[in-house]
């Protein structure tokens, strides 16, 4: 996580302008990470036993839900 801190009003604010997050399975086993900052973001999923079409489902889900 990456803060940035700024004075608005004579007070002190901070916000977070970065965030990663790693994805483990129930082994403990890295399988995907989450990277977002102020300006967009990315992901990355490492496995090939995904159904592609839930996860796709569930990302558009999360961004534009209905």
């Amino acid at each position: 996580m990456t803060e940035e801190t700024t004075m608005e009003n004579g007070v002190e604010v901070k916000k977070v302008i970065q965030l990663e997050t790693i994805i483990k399975d129930d082994n403990g086993n890295e399988i995907g990470r989450i990277h977002v900052n102020q300006w967009g973001g990315s992901f990355n999923l490492n496995t090939g036993q995904l159904d592609v079409q839930a996860v796709n489902d569930g990302i558009i889900n999360v961004l534009n839900p209905q």
